[in-house]
């Protein structure tokens, strides 16, 4: 079992350069407003302007550093095992899904990354334990926090710990699925032929090349737009997990975790697993044109059931193209 508390990199450098920035920034202007009196309203009215929005930013870092804490005391208090979660004593909480959505806004300085969060209540209970939740999950983000989450998770409502979310994610599930993906054009052509074999997605390809470099195979979800390389060459043999090597339990402030920290716990990277419906492409990569695509999809499922929530969950939240 795999613990990992979520919180954001750097988070600690950042507000050290944040302070030294308003210092630094500070003491020129408090020596031009004593010694510059032409202009002094307008350094005064510029003066208060700058501290009020590093006093924004020092704030909204300061409240994730304590919501990251927060996390990190109530980790270090719980007992984690592969059969669940043990409270050291009986608290207040409610079981459900977490879905989260990232994504970016605006461009280059003006560039913010944004999280829309929604937690789906089961039941609320009081106990001092929670068993491992086997339920189905799925992830499709991208390295830079682009993509979606979904996951059997547990929320705290006691006061001291209240907000505080365990996302439970299983290596329990089987690819299923065979068949070829044929992608070709006039002068080259290439078949991917792929199987499940247990937790993987795997296969072979053959190709004959005449104007393209090199053959691609990927792995996405429907309504993700990144997908995962995970096979290049002109005949080639690939291989890649769709499920964690082992239970995975994350904890964190559910006003503060992100997608791009859930990647982050799960290896960093582009990352594609779960359970539900998923796709697999064949590429051809030609020089000077677009690459030339033909897709299949498989599914991966949770003690051979059906996951039949998967649909209603991509079409609410627009995943779907």
């Amino acid at each position: 079992m795999k613990l990992v508390v979520l919180k954001e990199r750097g988070s600690t450098l950042v507000f050290v350069f944040l302070v030294i920035f308003i210092v630094l920034f500070t003491l020129p202007l408090i020596y031009m407003l004593i010694n510059v009196p032409e202009g002094r309203l307008f350094i005064l009215g510029f003066f208060v302007f700058f501290l009020l929005m590093m006093s924004l930013g020092a704030y909204s870092l300061l409240r994730r550093r304590r919501e990251y804490r927060r996390a990190e005391n109530f980790a270090s208090l719980v007992g984690f095992s592969d059969s669940g979660v043990t409270f050291p004593e009986e608290i207040e909480f409610e079981t459900g899904t977490l879905e989260m959505r990232g994504y970016w806004v605006g461009s280059g300085r003006n560039r913010s990354y944004h999280v829309e969060r929604k937690f789906i209540s089961g039941e609320k209970k009081r106990a001092s334990r929670v068993p491992f939740m086997d339920s189905p999950f799925k992830v499709a983000v991208s390295s830079d926090g682009t993509g979606f989450v979904k996951a059997p998770a547990v929320r705290i409502i006691d006061e001291l710990y209240k907000n505080i979310v365990v996302l439970f994610f299983t290596d329990e599930g089987k690819v299923r699925g065979t068949g070829t993906v044929t992608v070709a054009t006039e002068s080259d052509s290439a078949q991917v032929n792929y199987r499940g074999d247990g937790k993987f997605i795997m296969g072979t390809v053959y190709s004959t090349l005449t104007k393209a470099r090199t053959v691609k195979v990927a792995i996405s979800a429907e309504g993700f737009e990144y997908e995962k390389i995970v096979g290049k060459g002109r005949s080639f043999e690939f291989r890649e997990g769709m499920l964690p090597e082992e239970r995975v339990i994350m904890v964190g402030s559910y006003g503060t975790i992100t997608p791009k920290m859930v990647v982050n716990g799960l290896g960093g990277g582009t990352v594609i697993l779960g359970h539900g419906e998923f796709i697999i492409r064949g590429i051809l990569d030609i020089r000077l044109r677009p690459d030339v695509r033909a897709e299949e999809t498989f599914r991966v499922e949770l003690k051979g059931e059906e996951i039949e929530e998967e649909k209603e969950f991509e079409e609410e939240w627009g995943f779907r193209d």
